[in-house]
């Protein structure tokens, strides 16, 4: 797929969109970033840990959906299996980036050979006059909060670093004794013996930034390990038959 360009009422006025749960763009993706505000939808369904980004100390958080690299077990089909979705997964045909690093403006950018556009059929992008629909508004409103999210996520993730709460982990799966053993490396969670202690100054800054629920959401998810196990132990019995 091309990369993103940016959307101009002139170049892509007679677009449309297809609005769909159709994620199978994603199958191949066993790890899905997610935001903060994810932990409090998503710790029913996934578990929720962290990973190293490309930049020193950067954390990212990740929602597990699948043990087998490579293979999202939700997104294999047309049909979203689960009760609840990642805010990211909403986005999609469009994105929002900087006009430059240094800038505060944000462009609308769109993916033109997505399956999700269309000169047919779905919603319309601009009115004939070239102003922006009140569905397009939307859509920019959602992703202008989505980009909002992204950089509070990055500022928690630094913060819980800079507190050297994350612990390293290597996750070692197998649902049944006739199962395939999986080994998940460079998994982070947050250590709660680190977090019980952390000075009184500190975690008093993190009760008072609205974290702790957070936190405790992430550990919470750790039980969906169980459920991810078995859904991939049957799908590897399915795949042998």
């Amino acid at each position: 797929m091309s990369s993103p360009v940016p959307l101009l009422n002139d170049k892509h006025a007679n677009l449309k969109v297809i609005s769909t749960g159709d994620y199978t763009r994603y199958k191949e993706n066993h790890l899905i970033s997610i935001v903060t505000q994810d932990f409090f939808t998503l710790t029913a369904e996934f578990p929720l840990v962290f990973v190293k980004g490309n930049e020193a100390n950067e954390f990212i958080p990740v929602a597990i959906m699948g043990l087998r690299e490579g293979q999202n077990l939700y997104c294999q089909t047309e049909k979203w299996i689960g009760q609840v979705i990642p805010l990211s997964f909403g986005s999609a045909p469009f994105s929002i980036a900087r006009t430059s690093p240094e800038s505060e403006e944000f462009a609308v950018l769109i993916e033109e050979d997505s399956p999700l556009v269309s000169d047919t059929e779905g919603e319309a992008l601009f009115t004939e006059s070239g102003e922006r629909t009140e569905y397009l508004e939307r859509r920019v409103e959602s992703m202008t909060q989505l980009a909002q999210h992204i950089l509070h996520t990055k500022a928690v993730c630094k913060l819980l670093a800079d507190n050297k709460l994350f612990s390293t982990q290597r996750l070692q799966l197998k649902h049944r004794p006739d199962a395939k053993t999986y080994n998940i490396d460079g998994v982070y969670t947050v250590n709660e013996e680190a977090l019980n202690g952390l000075p009184d100054e500190d975690f008093l800054k993190l009760r008072t930034s609205g974290l702790l629920p957070m936190i405790y959401a992430h550990l919470s998810s750790l039980q969906q390990l169980r459920r991810i196990s078995q859904m991939q132990y049957e799908a590897d019995k399915a795949a042998e038959e």
